[in-house]
């Protein structure tokens, strides 16, 4: 059985180049500055992501070049749309309302989908799994004779 150390104790070993790999780390409820976090996760110990505390203000930022006006559009574009998940549902809904959902990832999930939000779907280059396609909407064909 492994001893158990907080995880201000195990930050400060890991500062004094010494192991931690026979201790079990704890945390209390207590935020913990990205920089421990970082060094913790290098050598093993996953914290929770609900303590980890950014303190953007006081990060360095000095090394990093200039963002380009471009650059910040993009970004704002990409934050805006991002490459993020989004239910068929949600598709079906900004593809009506005719917006671009090109850079979305549309997840389905078991829901069943109308032949005609299918066929809005394949339109846009989305791919319906075929079991999740209702066949039996009430459709109008048209005949005509050659």
């Amino acid at each position: 059985m492994k001893n158990k150390i907080y995880w201000k104790e195990a930050v400060k070993l890991l500062k004094n180049n010494m192991s931690i790999l026979k201790y079990e780390i704890y945390f209390d409820n207590e935020e913990i500055n990205v920089f421990d976090t970082i060094l913790l996760g290098k050598n093993g110990v996953d914290v929770p992501k609900e303590l980890i505390f950014y303190d953007d203000d006081n990060i360095d930022c000095s090394d990093i070049p200039e963002i380009t006006e471009e650059e910040f559009r993009l970004a704002e574009l990409i934050g805006k749309t991002g490459p993020f998940p989004i239910s068929q549902n949600e598709a079906i809904k900004m593809l009506k309302n005719k917006e671009d959902i090109a850079v979305y990832d549309v997840y389905f999930d078991n829901e069943k989908i109308k032949l005609s939000d299918t066929e809005l779907l394949r339109e846009n280059n989305i791919e319906v799994p075929e079991n999740l396609i209702i066949y039996d909407e009430k459709i109008n064909f048209k005949i005509t004779e050659k």
